[in-house]
């Protein structure tokens, strides 16, 4: 309902009519203006009552580290390094394992309980714990957790280092947004005033006081300020669109910004020399940290890589069992009859032993797993001799990572410097900016007040006014534009200074 009735307003304003002298006709421009006027106030009071959130500084703030997609990857990053440096910590601990095998074999098979071969259906089961204990690795266990430890502090600086760019980008888009506001509400009081001024003349006009020429000039004021106007409107809505891309949001959700109050006489402080703000940035920043780090995690890269020259000694250690269905229990079984040996010599008495019978049973399955479990301890020693230049290989490339990690360390310092230089000097500019807007300004804003007394008093034209007038709004806005450079460079630099960023 709220579109189509700005959407009608919109035609009503745009739709001109003529009279056949191609004249714009006077009626006309007065409702031209009006609807203009009551358009513009519609279409903030429609931003206004659609808008349903008010974000301030600190819900931005908030919203973007908690939902940022890089930051939640760069937190699934340390969740992932966390567990590596767990895992290298194992990495002393023993490597314990278990088999069992299970075999059917069907045909002759060797029964090495009786030594001979027989046509039978075997089942073979075997069950066996492997333990092998690292005594010595090359240092290579040491190594690589001293080497997690650096890369999960890389990774947390890292991402403080994310969450600070994260904040500065927050910081121009709101900035952006504050500008564009305040020059919005700078050229539409400005239109407020031509509109009375052409109201007023009208009254003259009519009363046969002034004459109608002076309506033109007036009117051609209105149009170039409603042309400011859409041209400062987009730049706002431009800056709403950054905001709601570093926040992530729908860009067809209404959001409209707390705008925080700002000093109305900005104290122009000198700024700390730029070589001290690049040396305390130098022990606080989380990216020269970082990369210091890089540092000495190659370093341990190399020692890792080199322990692969050295040999490894392990204590190995295993238990194993097993069942056969060969296995058999013998056991002598008395018939009860005697068998004639011999006889005893002198007296012709026979020598008897009893018959027994053999008899054969199943060994049963747990019985045969107590029988035949052993056990066995040793020491394995390994001892590279040739790999394929694999382990010379690793290690250069390992001397390669860490010439980089030095080169990236310096790279990261200059660039440092850099942009501490390039927010110095833009602050600097941006005083001696807004030293001059301000004194242009006034200039400005007494020049047209001075122009509308001597429009009252007829000793010059309208066109005289409409040119105070304009530059009056354009000393308003480049004003307003070097106020806010200037707090957005002295922000930065408050920044590397590890000042927290605030808008109040």
């Amino acid at each position: 309902m709220k579109i189509k009735l700005l959407d009608v307003l919109l035609r009503r304003v745009l739709l001109c009519q003529f009279n056949r002298d191609g004249e714009i006709k006077q009626n006309y421009i007065m409702r031209h203006h009006k609807f203009f006027t009551l358009f513009s106030l519609l279409i903030f009071l429609f931003n206004s009552s659609t808008a349903q959130e008010v974000w301030d500084w600190e819900k931005c703030i908030d919203y973007a580290l908690k939902n940022n997609i890089q930051l939640k990857q760069s937190g699934l990053n340390l969740n992932l390094a966390e567990a590596t440096l767990k895992q290298q910590k194992l990495n002393y601990s023993p490597n314990i394992n278990g088999s069992s095998n299970y075999n059917l074999r069907v045909g002759n098979n060797f029964n090495f309980f009786t030594s001979e071969y027989t046509r039978e259906t075997v089942h073979y089961q075997d069950y066996g714990v492997n333990i092998s204990q690292p005594i010595f690795d090359g240092l290579i266990t040491p190594n690589n957790i001293k080497k997690s430890k650096l890369d999960l502090e890389t990774l947390k600086l890292d991402q403080e280092v994310l969450k600070s760019n994260i904040q500065l980008q927050i910081l121009t888009a709101f900035l952006n947004i504050m500008n564009a506001n305040e020059q919005y509400n700078q050229a539409f009081n400005q239109h407020s005033n031509t509109q009375k001024q052409y109201e007023n003349t009208q009254t003259l006009i009519q009363a046969g006081a002034a004459a109608e020429k002076a309506l033109l000039d007036i009117d051609a004021q209105l149009s170039g300020e409603e042309l400011t106007i859409a041209q400062i409107k987009n730049q706002l809505d431009l800056a709403y669109l950054q905001l709601k891309v570093i926040l992530q949001l729908d860009i067809e959700k209404n959001i409209t910004v707390k705008i925080p109050e700002l000093p109305k006489v900005l104290l122009l402080d000198p700024t700390e020399a730029s070589s001290k703000i690049y040396e305390d940035a130098l022990g606080l920043r989380p990216e020269i940290k970082s990369s210091k780090l890089k540092i000495q995690s190659a370093k341990y890269s190399i020692n890792v890589a080199k322990g692969n020259y050295y040999p490894t000694l392990q204590l190995i250690a295993n238990a194993n069992t097993f069942f056969s269905s060969q296995s058999k229990i013998t056991s002598q079984v008395f018939t009860g009859n005697t068998t004639a040996v011999g006889i005893v010599e002198g007296t012709f008495q026979r020598v008897l032993i009893p018959e027994t019978l053999t008899q054969q049973s199943k060994n049963p399955y747990k019985n045969q797993l107590n029988q035949n479990l052993s056990y066995s301890f040793g020491l394995s020693l390994n001892i590279p001799i040739f790999n394929k230049y694999q382990v010379q290989t690793a290690v250069k490339q390992a001397t390669i990572q860490y010439k980089n990690a030095i080169l990236n360390e310096q790279q990261s310092e200059m660039d440092l410097f850099n942009t501490i230089q390039q927010a110095y000097l833009k602050a600097q500019a941006a005083i001696e900016s807004f030293k001059s807007a301000e004194k242009n300004y006034q200039t400005s804003k007494k020049s047209c007040t001075y122009a509308e007394e001597r429009l009252s008093a007829g000793s010059i034209n309208q066109l005289e006014l409409n040119l105070a007038k304009n530059n009056l709004l354009t000393a308003a806005s480049k004003l307003t534009q070097a106020k806010y450079e200037y707090i957005f460079n002295t922000k930065v630099l408050d920044f590397y200074q590890g000042k927290p960023i605030t808008l109040e």
